[in-house]
């Protein structure tokens, strides 16, 4: 029997939500009024693949910058001064982890309007995911 990884399950997921969007609506493409009738309309888009955002890659990329690594004090250094600069509140204590998950909440996740995956999260904020098998330090997640 074969094991599933977190491919798998991305697709399995991709599909399940995809189908059931088409299935209901006739189409993968949905119209959202996120505050009611009567506000603006978001266009949702479910059609398959759904984009995999490698999450520091991704940030790197929105922020334009290269992150040192992330098990050293100089990450949290340039990480903090990333939230001052940006205006990104991180309560104390201001760790990487911490750091790097308002960074991301704020410029990754919060463009995100069709269905995405972060993936590649860092081993040091998912210690008990599976390390990724060909990138030290991140996870298969």
């Amino acid at each position: 029997m074969a094991y599933a990884d977190y491919h798998d399950l991305m697709d399995l997921t991709e599909t399940l939500f995809s189908e059931m969007v088409k299935e209901i609506t006739g189409g993968y493409v949905i119209k959202y009024h996120p505050e009611g009738p009567g506000g603006s309309e978001l266009t949702i888009d479910f059609s398959p693949p759904w984009k995999r955002i490698p999450m520091v890659e991704g940030l790197e990329e929105k922020l334009k910058v290269k992150l040192p690594p992330l098990d050293t004090e100089a990450a949290r250094e340039v990480l903090e001064g990333l939230c001052q600069k940006h205006d990104v509140a991180c309560s104390a204590p201001r760790t990487v982890p911490r750091l790097l998950d308002k960074l991301v909440g704020e410029f990754l996740e919060e463009d995100i309007i069709s269905p995405a995956f972060i993936t590649e999260h860092p081993e040091i904020m998912s210690p008990l995911a599976k390390s990724h098998r060909t990138k030290p330090g991140l996870t298969e997640r």
